[in-house]
């Protein structure tokens, strides 16, 4: 099916005759009841009835109708698109991250960047399957917090902390820190074992030479925040404080315990340099959101 024979029915149906359309289009009016023709042979009905009046869609030309100007409208798209490629640049990125990092970081940046932002879509994936949708084409490029496989290129971008929220009225509310021995000692609302931030809390734990037992597991960080400012015991979270919590770095050996964020993309992708230019304005807004952050002892999500 050609799109300029689809280009003249939409013609005919906006116009309501042959000869309008044929002036729009800048085909001899005979040419254009040919190529009508040959549209309704190729689509197997007729599109229009035949009337002294002129020709009226028939009920099947009506319903095609909106098929022709979607395959045109995606034509011209395609079009545009396509010539971006060759310059290495597209319109809309789309980036795939966990989602705690859509939430805190992603999201907000996008409504930073307004109109003129890069990043067109976000898919969420659960850290551990963040580069394999990256690999499989699903996204141009991923902002990770474990370290990238060799054959991705990346840089980091970022740090942001892994924290212990407080009800305000905690004995820990206000302060610069929390040591890791002193947590320890506090009814600790943890994510469930098989949750990355529980990993990360579990490895900074056993490397400070303490253990711990979870006052109460939850496979939901909204719930771990609700019961923290219920005053129920200290969440350990990478999310952004809910409920009017406090957060607090936690410190292990004289350092806040940080989580380190890649930017990765794949060494052959076209549009290489616009991904570096996003990642470069991605790190200053990350390096506003977490000004703090700098010289932490660093642990996988």
């Amino acid at each position: 099916m050609e799109l300029r024979l689809l280009h003249y029915f939409t013609a005919v149906c906006e116009h309501g005759s042959l000869h309008a359309a044929a002036a729009e289009v800048h085909v001899a009016q005979p040419s254009l009841s040919r190529q009508i023709r040959r549209l309704e042979s190729d689509l197997g009905f007729t599109l229009f009835d035949r009337t002294p009046r002129g020709l009226v869609p028939t009920a099947a030309g009506r319903a095609f109708l909106p098929v022709a100007r979607d395959l045109l409208t995606r034509a011209v798209q395609a079009e545009a698109t396509s010539a971006a490629i060759a310059r290495g640049w597209v319109p809309q990125l789309n980036l795939v991250a966990a989602p705690t990092t859509v939430a805190d970081i992603i999201a907000p940046f996008i409504v930073r960047t307004g109109q003129d932002g890069t990043i067109g879509n976000v898919i969420e994936a659960n850290p551990e399957r963040v580069y394999p949708r990256l690999w499989a084409g699903d996204a141009d490029f991923a902002v990770g917090t474990r370290i990238p496989p060799a054959d991705l290129e990346y840089r980091v971008i970022g740090h942001a902390y892994l924290w212990a929220q407080v009800h305000p009225e905690h004995r820990f509310a206000g302060r610069e820190s929390i040591s890791m021995t002193e947590l320890v000692t506090e009814p600790i609302i943890a994510m469930t074992p098989a949750h990355g931030v529980r990993q990360m809390f579990d490895t900074a734990v056993a490397t400070a030479g303490l253990t711990y037992a979870a006052a109460v597991e939850t496979e939901s960080t909204a719930t771990a925040q609700a019961l923290a400012a219920a005053g129920r015991g200290v969440c350990v979270l990478s999310d952004d404080a809910r409920y009017g919590l406090q957060s607090v770095p936690i410190r292990v050996r004289g350092q806040d315990l940080i989580i380190t964020l890649f930017g990765v993309w794949g060494p052959l992708h076209y549009a290489s340099a616009q991904i570096g230019d996003t990642l470069d304005e991605l790190s200053e807004f990350i390096a506003e959101l977490y000004p703090q952050v700098a010289g932490g002892l660093a642990v996988q999500l």
